[in-house]
């Protein structure tokens, strides 16, 4: 009985040893990552749209025109 509590003791020693390494790996990495990660641009608070968006505005505006004129008739 005395071997089996030892060997569960040990197992268990193991593992909290093994997750104990995981979670400072993990923290490891997540500084390495952090400290060569691109800083994110910041976006111009008036929502600023490219050609490429207004165009798809002005198409979804025609379509809910066509839809809505469509539906009178």
């Amino acid at each position: 009985m005395s071997q089996a509590l030892e060997l569960m003791a040990v197992g268990m020693g193991v593992v909290f040893a093994f997750l104990i390494l995981m979670v400072f790996t993990m923290y490891g990495a997540a500084a390495v990552i952090r400290k060569f990660e691109k800083p994110e641009t910041p976006q111009s608070p008036g929502g600023g749209t490219s050609a490429a968006g207004a165009n798809q505005l002005a198409l979804v505006a025609v379509a809910v025109a066509a839809a809505n004129a469509q539906s009178r008739k």
